[in-house]
């Protein structure tokens, strides 16, 4: 029962899209119809700036956190109830509910979620994807990297069961919300290989 509660307040968390209501409570518009369409920290910078984008990470990342804690609070830390919040989260920012299911990429919200889950994990694979972004300069390349690197982690270290599944299921939900950043980096993979 609690666990049911738990993973449905993790999604009804995930719904609040700090870009959506930062961006409409600054300039009243949907952050939405800018850049890429999506309700994110990248496109929040683009509408507000540098500053829009750090309170976006930092409140998204932060409702990632947020599910976790609830959940272990309400199941007096049921491994498999907290580690099943992290997609409940990401699902809920991917597909918020009042926002017609139009959300964000979900990257910070499971950053934040696996932080709390993960860190070591989570400080490799940010290490990671910061390195790649520098070096390729493609912030997709190196999100989608991060993405399989931590399922890699979590495989060759022996990672409990429970944060296996949330990579299993966060995995695809996100490579979903990326797939029109996956359309445009295949093709310019295939160009470089010719």
């Amino acid at each position: 029962m609690f666990t049911l509660l738990a993973l449905s307040l993790a999604y009804l968390l995930g719904c609040f899209s700090t870009a959506y209501y930062l961006v409409r409570w600054r300039t009243g518009e949907d952050v939405r119809a800018h850049g890429s369409g999506n309700a994110g920290a990248t496109n929040a910078w683009r509408v507000l700036g540098a500053w829009g984008f750090v309170v976006t990470l930092a409140g998204d990342a932060g409702k990632g956190v947020l599910a976790l804690l609830l959940a272990s609070a309400l199941t007096g830390g049921n491994p498999w109830a907290v580690a099943l919040s992290v997609p409940a989260v990401v699902a809920g920012h991917i597909w918020p509910l009042q926002l017609g299911f139009r959300g964000g990429e979900g990257f910070a919200t499971a950053l934040g979620a696996f932080a709390l889950l993960d860190p070591a994990m989570t400080g490799a694979m940010v290490a990671l994807a910061l390195s790649l972004a520098g070096v390729t300069r493609k912030r997709s390349l190196a999100g989608l990297a991060a993405l399989l690197g931590a399922l890699f982690w979590t495989l060759l270290l022996g990672r409990p069961t429970s944060q296996l599944l949330a990579l299993l299921l966060t995995l695809p939900m996100m490579l979903w919300a990326f797939r029109r950043h996956l359309r445009t980096l295949l093709p310019s993979m295939s160009r470089r290989e010719e």
